[in-house]
């Protein structure tokens, strides 16, 4: 498939994400999602979406530089929100391009599977951090060799806001990493470390500033390290829309990347009745802020 073909397969994904969530009906946007993107960055809060919450988020991720090769992705996720604790995650790349020189191979990606569990919800007005711990098995169902990848990922998450407002957010993961287990040499192991900034800048924007390393490929990433700014903003309960750039500044990273995404949001089952004095407080999107 030609570099013309993805940008379109690209496109149209995201503006079929977009039809999607634009035809989700009017009284959805009453009801309180708590949309809690796991993009545009790789370190991710501990906090998750409203119990009986479908969240799902679309987006192209782009390395065009030859070193170390040109790499593309368009992936789709689905997080499922069981319990206010437990979270159900299901991933797909509908199309991936990966060029090595000459060499150049396009197809569908891998499945993962996974979940995420809190252990702590963070209340920002105390000041011991939130906890969660993350898995992912990634299963080596790519239509291309070269493409399929076999191997899991243990994720460890913190964060904890700061300021009158809780206006910056703190945020720390480090994992694991178990990768080409298909192959004949066997598996690679590695690891990942991330650190994130994130700016209120108003009640339902966020700026992003991240610094993040990895020595095997893993989020849609070469191996390598990296600075990213980025943004998510939300325009209602159930939509929202994420974005930024990625520097490489170590000898073997790709030199320049880009992400852009949606994510939206459907409520599958009422979230049960919960005492306020038994709620955690949850620091997502759209929290009131004071005059």
């Amino acid at each position: 498939m030609s570099k013309a073909s993805l940008q379109t397969v690209a496109a149209l994904t995201l503006v079929a994400a977009g039809a999607l969530a634009a035809l989700l009906p009017p009284s959805a946007y009453a009801q309180d999602y708590n949309l809690n993107p796991t993009r545009p960055t790789i370190a991710n809060a501990v906090t998750i979406q409203s119990p009986g919450v479908l969240q799902v988020e679309t987006g192209y991720d782009a390395y065009p530089q030859s070193t170390p090769g040109n790499q593309q992705t368009v992936a789709t996720n689905f997080f499922y929100s069981v319990l206010p604790r437990l979270r159900l995650d299901f991933g797909w790349s509908s199309f991936q391009h990966q060029q090595q020189g000459a060499d150049s191979t396009n197809g569908t990606g891998d499945i993962s599977l996974g979940g995420k569990v809190v252990l702590r919800q963070e209340h920002y007005h105390r000041p011991m951090p939130g906890f969660a711990v993350q898995y992912e098995a990634e299963l080596p169902t790519a239509n291309q060799d070269a493409l399929q990848s076999y191997g899991q990922q243990a994720i460890f998450l913190t964060n904890h806001h700061y300021g009158p407002n809780g206006d910056i957010d703190v945020i720390l993961n480090a994992s694991i990493v178990q990768s080409g287990c298909q192959s004949s040499t066997g598996c690679v192991y590695g690891g990942q470390q991330s650190l994130a900034l994130s700016f209120h800048e108003q009640k339902s924007t966020r700026l992003y500033a991240e610094a993040f390393a990895q020595n095997v490929a893993a989020s849609n990433t070469p191996p390598g390290t990296y600075i990213f700014g980025g943004f998510y903003h939300q325009y209602a309960q159930n939509f929202g829309l994420d974005g930024g750039l990625r520097f490489g500044v170590s000898n073997h990273s790709a030199s320049i990347g880009t992400t852009v995404g949606l994510v939206f949001g459907k409520r599958v089952h009422a979230e049960p009745d919960t005492k306020p004095n038994e709620q955690d407080v949850n620091t997502n999107f759209l929290r009131p802020r004071p005059h």
